[in-house]
């Protein structure tokens, strides 16, 4: 048992014995000053936003390694929602804009169409759960760990940062809300 003072307190009840502080005592104490402190130091170094200033990405081969379309299909794929062939077109597009660095646009034109194909007579949220699974089996672990990390300096700052690209809206807006980003 904890060893009691006989003097009264300032805050003890005339009579009443006042209990003697114990060691765990002592460090809940020092614990619930020291995360005040910690909460003080914290809201002091908060950056506020900055409405004045933004960042801008691109997806395709700017935050992910590739063609966010060509996942998009490969997984659309790996669903039986789209054919072979159709894949094989996708990946064959890939692999030039890879080695090119630049998109075609009658590739580009022509993935699309056949993306707003897969998505016809499909609800939004279907869609988006699709997109959903479908970055995280094929496009998380692509993206550009530099892009990512430039991307989170400007959050850090205070800024926001938009994914501005011919992604799909939908598929543009998992990607930024994945990220953390402001948005597509």
């Amino acid at each position: 048992m904890p060893h009691s003072s006989t003097r009264p307190g300032p805050f003890t009840k005339p009579g009443k014995r006042r209990r003697a502080k114990t060691e765990a005592d002592r460090l809940a104490i020092l614990a619930g000053a020291a995360s005040a402190a910690v909460a003080e130091v914290e809201e002091s170094l908060s950056v506020p936003p900055d409405p004045t200033a933004a960042a801008f990405f691109d997806v395709d081969n700017t935050m992910i390694r590739g063609a966010s379309i060509y996942f998009f299909g490969k997984g659309m794929a790996g669903r039986g929602l789209i054919t072979t062939s159709d894949l094989l077109r996708f990946g064959w597009q890939q692999l030039a804009f890879r080695v090119r660095g630049e998109e075609d646009p009658d590739a580009v034109a022509e993935a699309k169409d056949k993306a707003l194909g897969l998505v016809a007579g499909k609800s939004v949220v279907e869609i988006v759960a699709y997109g959903e699974e479908i970055y995280d089996e094929l496009m998380e672990r692509r993206i550009w760990s530099g892009t990512r990390a430039l991307a989170q300096q400007h959050l850090d700052a205070g800024q926001r940062v938009w994914l501005v690209t011919a992604t799909p809206v939908e598929l543009a807006r998992i990607i930024a809300a994945r990220l953390g980003l402001t948005g597509a």
